[in-house]
């Protein structure tokens, strides 16, 4: 997952630093707004089974043909309906022309999007990373390289949706087509008590990826209606860069959570509970270093990616998203055990008051501070959703350890701000990495927070010969 991420961060670089300044604010904008409203629509395609058959699939694979068909015969219901959803809202919100044919084609392409995920979704559970890994390096190098090629040759918006469409509809034949090999999905364990039962298990987390939509992407859909499409392209910009620098929880995550899912039917007090405690330090170190470094190098790499002329409200933004990083960063393992300890109701509440909350905050802080007011609501929702997600763990999950550590984190933080606010001095930002990043973690390791075993046992799985082992590490 960590050598995909380093070949999908390069064409995402490349997408970042060609797509908005050929397409220009306004432009950008607007496919922002559609791509925004697919990712609201794509939760009731999902209807909450890829997380649910990955836990399920893990904790028990002989029950994977049964699950995985029964799960696919829903999601082509939830997907049809998603997509009509999808096109009544965009006719209702009275947007351009144009923005309306981006929702047909992206529409259609949410369909794909939404079964490339599910498949994703099995092969996570079965625990073959590096299969899911290569669909993901292939699916964004061909889209990439479509999206530039078009853009050298003076395409547009609706060129480039139709190269993420293609992209999606090669995710969904590679990935398919190892579920087919895999898990072998039977039609004839079809049964409309399986898919009740499919229904019900899955409706929290439904419910919260509903609520999740709505407060993650209500932002640029409030700013559409109550600013301005260049405001929302500077939003867009530094929202895609915060997406971005979101990819370490989500290798973690990806390889983390069917692990975590087998571990939870035993004694949480044991392994589970050690498991959860290591992966927090981890956490809270990589927050800090994210998040630090992104409040600092801000206006640089916005310069380097857009420029400050085209895009003059971005940097300011992403310096106060770079809060929202660390609360996302941490709560990552929190969701985890809520997921994984079938705590998801407790989970899909805290969404639901994340969703009410958002636009609230959005619907006061935008008339007076633009962009910058979603930015804020973004920070204040991550935070209390962080808060919501620590108190309904288990009980002995969260121990004054951890408040430590997190100290410790914050400490070793401020000795990364100092020697970077240096280096920016001294001789711009790959100096400011340079002398920041070592500082830092002798920092780590000084104050305890990363140990020196950890740091053999990274050293050894980097020497093994990668692929050599077919089911995967074990976290026991």
């Amino acid at each position: 997952m960590m050598l995909s991420q380093l070949v999908t961060w390069s064409a995402t670089f490349a997408l970042i630093l060609y797509l908005p300044r050929t397409l220009g604010a306004g432009e950008y904008g607007k496919l922002q707004f559609v791509l925004a409203l697919v990712g609201m629509f794509s939760a009731v395609a999902d209807f909450g089974m890829a997380i649910l058959v990955t836990r399920e699939v893990a904790r028990d694979r002989e029950r994977a043909p049964a699950i995985v068909a029964n799960a696919l015969a829903l999601q082509a219901i939830t997907g049809v309906l998603a997509l009509a959803a999808l096109l009544a809202a965009v006719l209702l919100m009275r947007r351009p022309p144009d923005v309306l044919r981006l929702g047909l084609i992206l529409g259609g392409g949410m369909l794909l999007f939404s079964a490339a995920a599910f498949m994703d979704s099995v092969l996570r559970g079965l625990e073959r990373v590096p299969l899911q890994a290569c669909g993901l390096v292939i699916t964004k190098v061909l889209e990439t390289a479509a999206i530039l090629a078009l853009l050298f040759h003076g395409g547009r918006a609706p060129g480039v949706a139709w190269a993420m469409v293609s992209a999606g509809a090669v995710h969904l034949a590679w990935s398919g087509g190892w579920v087919l090999r895999l898990a072998r999905p039977r039609w004839g364990l079809l049964s409309v008590a399986r898919m009740s039962k499919l229904v019900e298990a899955a409706l929290p987390f439904f419910l919260f990826a509903v609520f999740y939509q709505i407060y993650d992407q209500v932002d640029l859909a409030m700013l559409a209606v109550m600013t301005s499409d260049t405001v929302v392209g500077w939003y867009a910009a530094a929202y895609r860069l915060f997406d971005a620098l979101f990819f370490l929880p989500h290798i973690f995550n990806t390889v983390a959570f069917p692990v975590l899912s087998r571990l939870s039917t035993g004694d949480l007090t044991g392994s589970y509970a050690a498991a959860v405690r290591r992966a927090f330090a981890v956490l809270c170190a990589a927050a800090v270093a994210v998040s630090v470094s992104t409040l600092l190098l801000a206006d640089p790499v916005v310069d380097l990616l857009y420029t400050r002329k085209a895009y003059p409200g971005s940097a300011a933004a992403l310096r106060v998203l770079a809060l929202a990083l660390g609360c996302m960063y941490v709560n990552t393992i929190f969701v985890m055990v809520l997921q994984t300890t079938d705590r998801q109701t407790r989970w899909m509440r805290a969404g639901a008051l994340a969703a009410l909350a958002n636009p609230g905050i959005n619907l006061l802080l935008i008339p007076p501070l633009g962009h910058l007011g979603a930015a804020i609501s973004t920070v204040v929702t991550e935070a209390m959703l962080m808060a919501l997600a620590i108190r309904a763990c288990p009980p002995g999950i969260w121990r004054r350890a951890d408040t430590r550590v997190l100290v410790r984190c914050g400490l070793a933080g401020c000795l990364l701000a100092g020697a970077m606010a240096a280096g920016l001095k001294l001789g711009g930002p790959l100096l400011a990495v340079a002398l920041g990043m070592p500082v830092y973690a002798a920092a780590l390791l000084r104050l305890g927070v990363i140990r020196r075993e950890e740091i053999a046992l990274l050293r050894s799985a980097l020497a093994s010969r990668l692929g050599a082992d077919r089911e995967g590490p074990r976290l026991v």
